[in-house]
């Protein structure tokens, strides 16, 4: 177990400030939702008497979004469009899919995107190429049956969650080009709701325990900067620099997102939170199928691709044995002279010479200066919207 000193804690919060993306890129990200959502909803557009409502999803909308490893690539956007006014059974999943597609590809054209948009199994792509590349990935989504609803609230989803699944286009299901009521089911916001939830664990205890000001501020869940967020941030890097020669074996967000989410018991201080974290995540990947299922509809399995291809299960546990090692060790490099390249080898941090001087005051280390992150234009956010 991690060594829950004050040391090791400070050096865990420098490394998840490194990690982390100016505000100003929450704000970029939120505006393009909200661009889009506008656009979808205008006067003239095809789908606007269907009542398209955008909802942010991923890590942008959790807070968990770290820094890429390589300058070259491009951060991730995620939402889905319920379509509110249309119901299973009346269009197929293809009509909807290219119906949809049809007004992505305006809205890259009205919006001078050089990149083509791509159409992927469930989503369509909208590539960004202005001072901070993203690429959006956007799922038509249609509301799901009330009958599907109360088999995910008879399963011990609690209504509030169930009652926001939504079924999904895919173009691998049998039946995408039939006209018929039989679609994937998935629950991403019902996930969001249940993820914010769990991080305001800490936020609550934090205002109990007087770390944070009790406030009815309306703050959005990715400035909440909680121990669970900052905790995810960090073992996500863990994994890309582990995974960084063979990304595609990589254990994916939405897996370790669950099941840190899971594990967090709403400690405020974060190595004691990533130590908690850690220990019991195994606790909550189950023996049978689904694997790693989402809390908001236990039908839907996060690591349902472990089934197809076994090396995806072991590299997920040779990943939680590594960290786990590596943090445990933590302590021990503090101690070290070789502490800044330690940091660097495991997470690809460069702490500053004045950060490791507050854990070896007489160790002299070049100073080099760092290159700001580019400064965005802060824009509006959509996140005010209620679920």
């Amino acid at each position: 177990m991690l060594n829950s000193s004050q040391d090791v804690d400070r050096l865990l919060e420098m490394i998840a400030d490194h990690l982390d993306i100016p505000r100003s890129y929450y704000e970029k990200a939120a505006a393009r939702h909200h661009s889009l959502g506008q656009w979808l909803q205008r006067e003239g557009s095809t789908i606007s008497h269907l009542d398209p409502d955008i909802r942010p999803q991923g890590s942008f909308r959790f807070g968990t979004v770290v820094r890429p490893l390589k300058d070259d690539q491009e951060y991730d956007l995620d939402n889905v469009c319920l379509l509110r006014l249309l119901n299973k059974g009346v269009l197929t999943q293809e009509q909807i899919k290219h119906l949809y597609g049809h007004e992505i590809m305006a809205y890259a054209r009205a919006h001078g995107m050089t990149e083509p948009v791509t159409e992927h199994n469930r989503c369509w792509r909208l590539h960004y190429a202005d001072e901070v590349a993203f690429h959006l990935d956007t799922v038509p989504c249609v509301p799901e049956e009330d009958m599907i609803v109360r088999r995910i609230a008879a399963a011990g989803v609690p209504w509030n969650l169930a009652r926001r699944a939504v079924a999904i286009t895919d173009m691998r299901h049998p039946a995408f080009r039939q006209l018929t009521r039989e679609w994937l089911s998935s629950n991403p916001r019902g996930f969001a709701t249940w993820f914010e939830n769990r991080a305001a664990l800490g936020r609550r205890q934090a205002i109990v325990e007087g770390k944070v000001r009790a406030t009815l501020e309306d703050v959005p869940p990715y400035e909440w900067k909680t121990p669970l967020q900052r905790a995810i941030q960090i073992l996500k890097r863990h994994r890309d620099v582990m995974f960084v020669e063979i990304p595609d074996l990589a254990p994916i967000s939405m897996v370790i997102t669950n099941l840190a989410a899971h594990s967090y018991q709403g400690e405020t201080v974060l190595v004691t939170a990533l130590a908690s974290i850690v220990e019991r995540m195994p606790d909550f990947v189950r023996g049978e199928k689904p694997r790693v299922p989402n809390p908001a509809d236990p039908a839907e399995d996060y690591a349902d691709k472990w089934t197809i291809d076994h090396r995806l299960e072991k590299s997920f546990w040779e990943w939680h044995a590594a960290v786990k090692a590596d943090l445990d060790n933590l302590p021990k490099l503090l101690q070290r002279t070789t502490l800044k390249s330690d940091v660097e080898r495991i997470f690809r941090v460069g702490l500053t010479a004045s950060e490791l001087r507050e854990f070896q005051p007489h160790v002299v280390v070049p100073q080099v200066t760092a290159v700001p992150p580019g400064i965005i234009r802060s824009t509006p956010r959509p996140w005010g919207m209620s679920e």
